[in-house]
């Protein structure tokens, strides 16, 4: 038994043997992978309520004490949630592609921490020419930089640290915040919610999150800018940043964000990009419009473990003005840094929270390298385009009421045949809901837009096609109208 045979573990490092684990290893997950992406009767999700789900991880458990590593790693599989699966539709979590996996698998052994270069050689290599690829697509200059960082949350702390440390009038990450003229961030109704936590960690505030009405297609209204800004300048709140999405997690609508660039630029403020799930689409030809005015933003935020089927967690940020991704984290430490005074690219925790971080780069650059732009972007045009024609059938399903016309590939949509009073729409698409998933046939999520609930789809997954939704509309009429009948 392996981790058993040996007390001192010596043995776990035994060529052979990881050889013997790593090729079973592999089988297990390539027929995994086979029969959930046949559309077999597989579920999307096994599910099974949390307390239940623990009991079977107990370390005390019997049967998990002498578990073989291919049993342990089929109890995992069969305990989660199938991205790979065509009827996965939820969350914007994406099937990684075959390159990335394989590079994540390779890091995951390498074990590297890149906080400075002598740890990861190859790692910030590969980084720092992402990096340039992505600034290029973006119409950056030369002078651009950026850093990865595991996830968009932590990639929108780093952009408002940084608009933070660029707009105060005194040197906030030495003298801490002052709170005798707050700064403050205009922001969507739509905007995640990693926007306004972050404001609070960095000591901004609730307050501080200056936030903007919507249009009828939830992209913010640049029309208030102005207004906006006045208002809180009256109340002693100097605005400092806005902060738009490219696009929405709700609704995956793109703020405008050439009128909000200019905007900026007439005010001094920053311009600061929440383009996590959106800005797949600077690989597309097709879709590249809905990001005009990117050009001009001060940071941007983007994930490829999103829209660029790149295994998780793997974020980038980048900065127009490549100054401002190291003096926002500058600081001694004479235990890392030969140099305090330089701006080292190839050190990486001069720029960010993170010491220890993943080889990121590593993963990104295999992805990129061995698909290229035009599979990449050929990806992206088929889920929006999937996107339109889901909603297309959307409305030509009686009953059936689509939240948005999409922009990208989210869509939000809900049962509402006539006659169902509208303090009921809301809990019979809670329970729909519910129901798809805890049968398996579906996973999908929902959303709350003007207190409505909406039910919501990310097709992420390359292998879902108009088939699959059709079915998903016939699932959700099917169970609407049962329930409906309870209901009355």
């Amino acid at each position: 038994m392996i981790l058993m045979a040996d007390k001192s573990l010596s043995h776990t490092y035994d060529s052979e043997e990881f050889r013997r684990y790593g090729h079973e290893l592999i089988d297990i997950l390539a027929d995994y992978l086979n029969e959930a992406t046949s559309r077999s009767d597989m579920p999307v999700l096994d599910y099974r309520e949390p307390d239940d789900l623990v009991k079977e991880f107990e370390f005390d458990n019997p049967e998990n004490r002498d578990l073989p590593l291919d049993g342990f790693v089929r109890k995992v599989v069969a305990g989660m949630n199938h991205l790979h699966h065509p009827r996965f539709v939820g969350h914007q979590n994406t099937p990684p592609l075959t390159a990335g996996i394989i590079a994540q698998m390779c890091t995951t052994l390498l074990n590297n921490g890149v906080a400075v270069y002598e740890m990861g050689p190859a790692s910030m290599a590969a980084e720092r020419n992402v990096i340039r690829y992505i600034s290029a697509l973006i119409g950056f200059g030369r002078e651009a930089d950026g850093i990865f960082t595991h996830g968009g949350s932590a990639g929108n702390l780093t952009g408002l640290l940084a608009a933070r440390q660029a707009m105060s009038e005194y040197n906030v990450w030495e003298e801490g915040v002052r709170h005798d003229r707050p700064a403050g961030i205009i922001v969507s109704d739509q905007s995640h919610y990693s926007i306004s936590r972050n404001a609070r960690v960095i000591g901004l505030g609730g307050t501080s999150v200056i936030r903007i009405a919507n249009d009828s297609r939830y992209a913010m209204r640049t029309d208030l800018l102005e207004e906006t800004r006045r208002r809180a300048e009256d109340e002693g709140i100097r605005v400092i940043c806005v902060a738009a999405n490219a696009c929405s997690t709700a609704t995956g609508t793109y703020d405008n964000l050439e009128e909000i660039s200019a905007f900026c630029r007439e005010k001094r403020l920053w311009f600061h990009v929440d383009g996590a799930h959106g800005l797949g689409v600077l690989f597309s030809d097709k879709y590249r419009h809905l990001v005009r005015g990117l050009e001009h933003a001060d940071s941007v935020v983007l994930d490829f473990h999103k829209m660029l089927l790149t295994p998780g967690l793997n974020t980038m940020v980048l900065f127009r003005d490549g100054r401002r991704s190291y003096e926002t984290f500058a600081q001694k430490a004479g235990y890392l840094f030969e140099k305090h005074d330089s701006n080292e690219w190839y050190n990486g925790a001069k720029r960010t929270l993170e010491c220890t971080r993943s080889a990121l780069g590593i993963v990104a650059w295999a992805v990129i390298n061995y698909y290229g732009k035009e599979a990449l972007g050929k990806y992206v045009e088929s889920r929006y385009d999937l996107a339109a024609r889901f909603a297309g059938a959307i409305r030509r399903e009686k009953g059936m009421e689509l939240a948005v016309t999409p922009e990208s590939n989210i869509v939000c949509f809900r049962y509402a045949p006539d006659g169902t009073p509208a303090e009921k729409l809301n809990d019979l698409n809670r329970m729909i809901r519910k129901e798809l998933v805890h049968s398996g046939e579906f996973y999908i999520v929902q959303t709350e837009l003007d207190g409505n609930i909406w039910m919501r789809t990310a097709l992420m997954n390359a292998m879902t096609d108009d088939n699959d939704l059709e079915r998903l509309l016939g699932s959700v009429r099917k169970r609407g109208d049962e329930l409906t009948q309870l209901l009355t």
